[in-house]
């Protein structure tokens, strides 16, 4: 699953790009001005729009406004971050970006999406700044923003997406930006809500608000609790080495742990309720990051539950599973998980 961008730079820049004069500390970094051509490829990746398709991957097109953030890095980490922007119509599958680029000879180049500068792409990456030799990446749950049925809006949001620059006198120079996650199709059948909030709760006991996804390996001897020993599967925040000499353009996983979804607003609008209907049938989509596939024997469990907003601390309290909501299902043979691919459930409460 891959989105390839080809970067067309004018002839002079280049030659200052490849044979550039060493910049003295006190010289100002002037850029080399840069146009970006970018194309979606089969199979298709995506950005604006999510199908369920035969073969469960994603397809979509550019949206009428994009960006990237261009990182360049050295042997101590970030030299420069720029910007590059496309404006074109809607619906596109090549797009022209067009930036100034600000590094110096000799960096290495990576693309980021979405851009830091987007709501996105500040919910999600950290240390995207010059000097630093880590990017961080947050969860995606922050980012995707609440849930609501059929809306795969949230989840083109966070098309996280990383790819390293690479440069060639000859073919000139070009990136394949790979997708960082895949996405969860979660279609839930609520016919018998089987909670009821006692006196002064603060949750409505017809109401549904949050999904909580991770796994469980029941053969482990390490306890179920956040952190990098709670999940085996689900990875909640990662790095990404941006040095010359530790760079290898994989994330590596800081902590595993629950992805936790609220549904619209997370308070008494939730889209999974029994009060005007006895049957409810909804369909979320869900982006997840993983480092691991799930082997057979683990549990992957779907677990629904309350989430409500503490005046008193100015802050979402933490997910409570409802009785008789936590949905488990036992893999029988391993499932592998792979990045831009859509996986379909269905759960029945």
């Amino acid at each position: 699953m891959k989105r390839i961008i080809t970067i067309m730079v004018m002839t002079a820049c280049a030659a200052v790009l490849m044979n550039s004069c060493q910049k003295t500390p006190a010289e100002k970094k002037e850029g080399v001005p840069m146009t970006i051509q970018a194309s979606v490829i089969a199979p298709a990746s995506t950005k604006t729009m999510y199908d369920y398709t035969d073969d469960k991957t994603l397809e979509g097109f550019w949206d009428s406004e994009e960006a990237i953030t261009v990182v360049s890095f050295g042997q101590n980490g970030i030299t420069a971050v720029d910007t590059f922007t496309s404006i074109g119509e809607a619906g596109r599958k090549q797009a022209e970006f067009s930036g100034t680029w600000t590094g110096n000879e000799g960096d290495k180049i990576i693309c980021l999406y979405p851009p830091v500068d987007s709501y996105a792409g500040n919910s999600i990456f950290d240390g995207v700044r010059e000097g630093s030799p880590t990017i961080y990446m947050r969860n995606l749950s922050t980012a995707s923003g609440a849930l609501q049925h059929d809306d795969t809006g949230g989840v083109s949001d966070v098309d996280l997406m990383l790819g390293e620059v690479t440069v060639d006198e000859g073919e000139g120079t070009w990136v394949h930006l790979q997708h960082q996650f895949a996405v969860f199709r979660i279609e839930v059948t609520l016919r018998n809500f089987p909670y009821e909030a006692p006196a002064g709760s603060p949750f409505d006991q017809a109401r549904i608000n949050t999904i909580r996804i991770k796994c469980v390996d029941p053969d482990s001897q390490e306890e179920e609790e956040w952190g990098v020993n709670g999940d085996p599967v689900f990875v909640r925040f990662s790095g990404l080495d941006v040095t010359t000499e530790s760079y290898s353009g994989e994330p590596f996983t800081i902590e595993r742990g629950p992805q936790d979804y609220y549904l619209l607003d997370s308070g008494n609008n939730s889209d999974l309720c029994l009060i005007d209907d006895d049957v409810v049938e909804k369909t979320f989509f869900v982006p997840v990051r993983f480092d691991k596939d799930l082997e057979a024997g683990y549990e992957l469990c779907f677990q629904f539950g309350g989430n409500y907003y503490d005046d008193e601390e100015e802050r979402r309290n933490s997910v409570t599973v409802f009785p008789g909501c936590d949905m488990r299902k036992t893999i029988t043979s391993k499932l592998s998980l792979e990045n831009g691919k859509i996986y379909g459930f269905k759960v029945t409460i």
